[in-house]
């Protein structure tokens, strides 16, 4: 097994041999995304290969003040799931980012991945318009395996009241507008995730420094 980072064109070679429709439409998705609005050069999406396959993808950008570490996307294609790809490559990147002193780390997590983000240990801090479980925590010193400790310590008064707010903002209607469908999934996710839920921390804290202003 090699960790290899990615071209646009290797990229978009690799995930043509994906045989799941889903997949390959979320691989897609990936790639529109960084066309878009990130940089292939700069950040190459890291690829898991094994015996000349390529079985797991990760795509992350760090800013330029070194603030935040934001994971975009993993993509396991079906064939190669419940394997601990992405549990490899999420330790992989923490390690190779350790000595650049980030501070924090970020994702958004869709419903399907809830299982996963659990194993690793991370809670949530609320669910925005899309559906999509917003993580904000410091960032390991070196492994993945740090991040239960991290998670357990967080503390909503790590964030100043501008970030926090700004954070409140994209996630304070916290699923009530969602339709009959989407409102399913999110129950779910609920019970899911239990006490990793922690909006209402979120919220409490916002409501104070509302008041304060």
């Amino acid at each position: 097994m090699t960790i290899v980072k990615l071209s646009r064109t290797e990229y978009f070679d690799s995930v043509q041999q994906i045989e799941d429709l889903n997949s390959l439409k979320f691989a897609k998705q990936a790639m529109d995304w960084w066309d878009n609005y990130h940089s292939w050069t700069k950040f190459p999406p890291l690829c898991i290969r094994e015996n000349g396959e390529d079985i797991c993808y990760l795509f992350y950008e760090v800013s330029n003040n070194k603030e935040y570490l934001t994971i975009h996307n993993i993509l396991t294609p079906k064939a190669y799931r419940n394997k601990g790809y992405a549990f490899t490559l999420l330790e992989h990147l923490f390690l190779i980012l350790a000595h650049k002193k980030i501070n924090r780390f970020k994702l958004t997590c869709v419903s399907s991945s809830i299982d996963f983000y659990n194993k690793i240990g991370l809670n949530y801090w609320g669910v925005n318009h899309l559906g999509q479980y917003y993580c904000d925590f410091k960032m390991p010193h070196s492994s993945i395996l740090e991040i239960p400790k991290i998670v357990a310590d967080a503390d909503v008064n790590e964030f100043s009241d501008e970030s926090l707010l700004k954070i409140y903002e994209k996630l304070r209607l916290n699923g009530k507008e969602f339709d009959e469908k989407s409102k399913r999934t999110y129950d779910n996710c609920l019970k899911k995730m239990g006490k990793r839920y922690i909006f209402e921390k979120l919220y409490k804290r916002a409501k104070l420094i509302v008041i304060k202003l």
